[in-house]
């Protein structure tokens, strides 16, 4: 299989998954090593194709799939010790956390895509972080940070931002 066979089979493998597919699982399906698949990602971003990189793996950013879904940024600003219960409560509504965006003084919005939406989803990006130490992007801007999230209907987004505000999590 040539390069762009093996691109086409990324793309083709993304679309047919809903869920994220690690970096080292299309290296083993097309017998390649992960950093040829890296490569491979980073040159169909290059070519217009629109992949993110979540915690879990690789997946398509399907945005106008989202079209049923209300989707909202909330400003939230809590301590590193409540970002698990911060999660959990969003995902507990029903929602999907997109992402983490904060501010960085110097480079700008820096954006975290999360994709969670279950407290499984939660529990294994709290574990990556942990195993990795790292600390998470709200640490760069004293707490303050924006969540993009996904819910079914504009009910749902308010029982979000009614439970966060009751737990002092909302900016």
């Amino acid at each position: 299989m040539n390069s762009t066979e093996r691109r086409n089979s990324i793309i083709k493998m993304l679309t047919e998954s809903s869920n994220p597919i690690s970096g080292l699982y299309l290296a083993n399906e097309l017998n390649v090593s992960r950093q040829i698949i890296v490569g491979d990602v980073a040159l169909l971003r290059a070519s217009g194709v629109d992949i993110i990189a979540t915690p879990k793996g690789y997946i398509l950013n399907k945005q106008n799939s989202t079209e049923a879904y209300l989707i909202k940024t909330i400003a939230c600003k809590h301590s590193r010790d409540v970002i698990e219960d911060e999660l959990n409560t969003i995902v507990d509504e029903g929602s999907t956390v997109v992402n983490v965006i904060v501010e960085h003084p110097v480079y700008g919005q820096l954006t975290g895509d999360l994709h969670l939406s279950s407290r499984r989803d939660v529990a294994e990006f709290l574990n990556k972080m942990h195993s990795d130490a790292v600390n998470p992007l709200s640490q760069l801007t004293d707490g303050i940070h924006l969540h993009t999230i996904k819910c079914k209907d504009e009910k749902e987004y308010n029982n979000v931002l009614k439970v966060l505000r009751d737990k002092n999590y909302l900016l």
